[in-house]
């Protein structure tokens, strides 16, 4: 939208609605793609609450909500229990009082959050409840435990903590490899809290249900059987997510009995570019007009971007609209930033000096910062779950509260955009983690084996594991020990393999955050440009073995980014061949279709600087990268001549297949929970083992974590979206919304969108036809 104006100074108080606020606005009634209202509900009350909760409730002089009350029941009955209820519905009452009342029964606590962030919110919160219950504690009572807290401080905890917040990283580095030292603890552990259940998803997932089963396995040594309650936001598989990280079964507590205020969910659809060609004005530009204009008129507000890069670029783009005063009240919040900066800014949210926030997912979990009137999301987030994730962070009190989507060009953004009732009427996705995934789980294995020697027949080993065969272990009698004594070290939970690399800027030494090893070589290379708080630097210089990344303040008007090449190899699974058929018969799969193990080669061959805003390529740069490689796994199809001729152009079958590749990659998240970044594809005119064309679509993470499989199982669905995304696309020759990708490691050459329209076609006829044939048969 247009930068605001004087005249746009009127905020949303002096209309009936958000909506109506929004069409007063310059062109604001042509955004408006679609608007729905959520009307308020007011909340159910739950009945007689089981001892021994009851007399915490009395103390605290709290009603319980008839979904928190169930909670309590299942947790003083000794039943797991998971909340998979929306944001804001009061979840956190149902971990807080069952560990408050561990203290007091000389029990113990450990309350597990994905990031030191959260942990600190909900440390002070407990501390708080603590107090106004009249709880003597000692000093260190409860007690974060992270990667901040003072190493001679450690002890102490130990030895005096009741309740323990952490994260699954430091449970996974700090706790388990000492757990003698902690032997006291663990032997009272009454209460495991897993708070925000489902951001243990994918690979992240597959550690996390190592970790927590490496401590389900210590407390057991030491007589504890403390019961687990997570909390969860709504997804359609609780039950399953959470067998797959703990292994235990879980009473699910999935309807929503809080109160909400009322909610206005608004499409706004940036304006076509000039040209003709049918694509839209960035979203971050048309994001940052918002921003000024939610600036000026004081909507307190969260700007969620998909991005680092996006996060950065609009508080940049939107700082240019506004006075100096005013830019000093938007400010950005994303991981990379040291823990006091995130931790000033999260304040200043919260107090009201910033009134724009501009974030990363990292704001998108239940940090308190105050009311919140909006919510916009730059961009379609990735999955519905997540939508209305972050769209709880607004609203919380019973106010009105605006969700507001300016999609992306992307092939998702558009399919939502095109089908809005799908997200606002729609269910859920499931989520998706393998504790078994055949790279992950023998790493944890040895970390299990280093903490306490693993004998063959314990429950939490995948079945049929040979412990013989895991590197890194070494017979014991009957058992199963680690040859080294700390191989936590050798995993990382977030990826880069543990290693940070610390941004340095050249002239001040001044620190700039920092980055894992594995991000670094792609976006810190020499000649990178990277954005800090706004402000751009570029990269002078990358130093693995000291992981610095040294930078200087840059004034261009570009940015840059990398190319590279991509190579499968099939390890199993092969067309024809036994495995091949046995997955493809267990999974149902269509005729010609495969999954099974490969092994993916990557290689950063170049980067290319562009201008900002017109995207325009300046030049392309070699760099000398070493290149990198994981097994995983993936599904494929091959593409005869006879299943071809005269269907395509000759010559035109690889920039078919590539761009078809594109559209199917960009819309697998509209049918399995993860996102664009998790997966990867490459295609071949001529596979070197298959000997025909070939179309992969793989996981982007060591061993796979089951999106390939879950893509193929419902491939015609999948593949009819893609087909109907190249038919209704407006563009003539391709753009981001059906075939162009960010990730194309060749910059989106060779790509033929009309081809690719007719090989989807021939395609789904082809699938079609083999159904038909399954069900005549």
């Amino acid at each position: 939208m247009p930068p605001p104006t004087a005249s746009d100074t009127e905020g949303p108080a002096a209309f009936e609605s958000f909506h109506a606020w929004l069409r007063s606005l310059p062109d604001g009634a042509e955004r408006i793609a679609a608007h729905a209202f959520l009307p308020p509900r007011s909340g159910r009350q739950g009945g007689e609450v089981a001892a021994p909760y009851r007399s915490w409730l009395r103390r605290l002089g709290l009603t319980p909500w008839r979904h928190q009350a169930i909670a309590l029941n299942h947790l003083a009955g000794g039943r797991d229990v998971v909340l998979a209820t929306p944001t804001a519905s009061g979840k956190s009452l149902a971990y807080q009082l069952p560990a408050l009342h561990a203290v007091d029964a000389d029990r113990t606590a450990l309350l597990m959050f994905p990031t030191k962030a959260l942990a600190n919110d909900q440390w002070a919160a407990l501390c708080a409840m603590a107090e106004a219950a009249g709880l003597d504690l000692p000093e260190r009572g409860i007690a974060r435990y992270d990667g901040d807290t003072p190493r001679q401080a450690r002890r102490r905890l130990r030895e005096e903590a009741s309740v323990v917040l952490t994260n699954p990283d430091m449970l996974h580095l700090g706790i388990l490899p000492f757990h003698a030292g902690w032997a006291s603890f663990l032997a009272r552990l009454d209460v495991i809290v897993i708070d925000e259940l489902h951001a243990y998803r994918g690979v992240l997932g597959s550690h996390v249900a190592g970790v927590l089963r490496r401590l389900l396995r210590l407390a057991a040594h030491y007589g504890a059987r403390p019961r687990v309650v997570a909390a969860s936001a709504t997804i359609q598989n609780p039950a399953g997510l959470y067998r797959a990280l703990s292994g235990r079964d879980a009473e699910i507590v999935a309807e929503d009995d809080a109160p909400h205020g009322p909610r206005e969910v608004v499409f706004w659809e940036p304006p076509a570019r000039p040209g003709g060609d049918g694509r839209r004005r960035s979203p971050v530009a048309e994001a940052a007009g918002l921003a000024a204009t939610f600036v000026r008129t004081g909507v307190k507000s969260l700007f969620f971007c998909n991005s680092r890069k996006a996060a950065e670029l609009v508080r940049r783009y939107a700082a240019a609209h506004l006075s100096d005063a005013e830019a000093r009240t938007i400010d950005a919040y994303r991981a990379g930033y040291d823990a006091s900066e995130r931790s000033a800014i999260e304040a200043s949210f919260r107090r009201g000096e910033v009134r724009v926030l501009v974030s990363t997912s990292a704001m998108e979990l239940g940090v308190d910062v105050g009311g919140v009137d909006a919510v916009v999301m730059v961009g379609y987030p990735g999955s519905i779950m997540s939508f209305w994730q972050r769209a709880g962070r607004a609203g919380r009190g019973g106010a009105r509260s605006l969700t507001l989507l300016v999609p992306g060009d992307d092939p998702l953004d558009d399919h939502y955009l095109r089908h809005p009732h799908q997200v606002t009427d729609g269910s859920v996705e499931a989520a998706v983690a393998d504790p078994h995934n055949e790279v992950i789980h023998p790493a944890h294995v040895v970390c299990a084996a280093a903490e306490r020697p693993v004998h063959p027949g314990e429950d939490w080993l995948r079945p049929g594991l040979d412990l013989e065969a895991v590197p890194g272990l070494y017979a014991l009698g009957s058992r199963y020990a680690s040859v080294r004594r700390f191989p936590q070290r050798r995993v990382s939970l977030r990826g880069g393999g543990g290693r940070r690399v610390r941004l340095v800027e050249a002239s001040s030494g001044r620190s700039l955050g920092h980055a894992d090893a594995g991000r670094a070589v792609r976006e810190l290379h020499p000649g990178a440009v990277h954005l800090y708080r706004g402000e751009p630097y570029l990269v002078v210089d990358l130093d693995l073995e000291a992981a610095t990344a040294t930078l200087v303040p840059h004034i261009e008007d570009w940015y840059t980014q990398v190319r590279g090449e991509t190579r499968v190899e099939i390890l199993d699974g092969a067309q024809g061949g036994d495995t091949g058929r046995r997955v493809a018969e267990l999974l149902s799969l269509p005729p010609g279709v495969r999954v099974g193990r490969v092994r993916v080669v990557e290689e950063v061959t170049s980067y290319v600087r562009k201008r900002y805003r017109t995207e325009a390529i300046l030049e392309e740069v070699p760099l000398d990268l070493p290149e990198s490689s994981y097994l995983t796994r993936a599904m494929w199809t091959t593409f005869t001549p006879e299943a071809t001729d005269g269907v395509l152009p000759a010559g035109s079958l690889p920039a078919a297949m590539h761009a078809l590749e594109h559209a199917m990659i960009g819309l697998l998240p509209a049918f399995v929970l993860c996102e664009r970044a998790d997966v990867g594809g490459v295609s071949y005119p001529l596979h070197p083992q298959l000997a025909e064309p070939a179309m992969f679509v793989y996981d982007g993470a060591p061993g796979g974590v089951g999106y390939a499989e879950a893509g193929a199982s419902q491939l015609q669905r999948w593949l009819a979206a893609a087909h109907a995304r190249l038919r209704d696309c407006p563009c003539r020759a391709g753009c981001p919304r059906c075939i162009l990708s960010p990730k194309c490691g060749n910059g989106n050459q060779y790509l033929d969108k009309a081809a690719a329209f007719a090989l989807a076609d021939a395609w789904a006829g082809r699938l079609a036809e083999g159904a038909a044939a399954v069900v005549r048969a």
